[in-house]
């Protein structure tokens, strides 16, 4: 069976549109985390046991995404990712990869660089991202956002003067804050009155 800790993405979408003032980046901040992949081999096994599935199951990414593997094996099974791009501290049988995904990856595979007992790493598009603009105001200054997204993302607030051009300029983020799903968001105001802004992901 797959095993996919999470599928994110990181395709471009364009999120949402309003005029006179709309913007900005949300970029949702976490903690220190657990590794997306545990891998061993109990026993001295012949396979690797990965977040407690075995024998090497078939390992999900998205592409765009990046992972960590925690190795924890049998001195004689070194874990090899088959990348040749992203990856980090590869080829242990104790310790912890990282690996960047590419957005052009392929699937490969990982194996045991002793025995090449295999796996298959298979690579997946990002799924889009859902924003929903729930709330805008204006000072002199700033522009402040508020606004809902259904997966943690970056976003660049931009703004243009003229429709009939695609001279789209950024927008400085003052601040960004998460609470409760929401994201509140404070941008330097544009100058102009007639301006149309929007929020592109990333």
């Amino acid at each position: 069976m797959p095993v996919n800790p999470f599928g994110i993405f990181s395709r471009r979408r364009f999120l949402g549109r309003s005029w006179l003032g709309l913007g900005c980046a949300a970029l949702l901040a976490g903690g220190a985390r657990a590794a997306d992949f545990n891998v061993s081999t109990p026993g001295g096994a012949f396979a690797f046991t990965i977040n407690g599935e075995s024998p090497n199951p078939t390992l999900t990414l998205t592409r765009g995404r990046t992972y960590t593997f925690a190795v924890a094996n049998s001195s004689f099974h070194p874990f090899k990712l088959g990348a040749t791009t992203g990856v980090t501290n590869n080829n242990i049988s104790s310790g912890t990869i990282t690996y960047a995904v590419p957005l052009d990856a392929v699937d490969t595979t990982y194996f045991c660089s002793f025995h090449f007992f295999t796996g298959t790493l298979q690579f997946v598009d990002p799924p889009p991202v859902t924003a929903q603009i729930v709330g805008l105001s204006l000072d002199v200054s700033n522009v402040t956002l508020r606004s809902t997204v259904s997966n943690a993302a970056s976003f660049t607030p931009q703004f243009n003067t003229n429709l009939l051009t695609t001279n789209w300029l950024p927008l400085s983020v003052v601040t960004n804050t998460s609470l409760n799903g929401t994201n509140e968001t404070i941008c330097g105001r544009p100058p102009g009155n007639a301006v149309f802004m929007r929020i592109r992901a990333q």
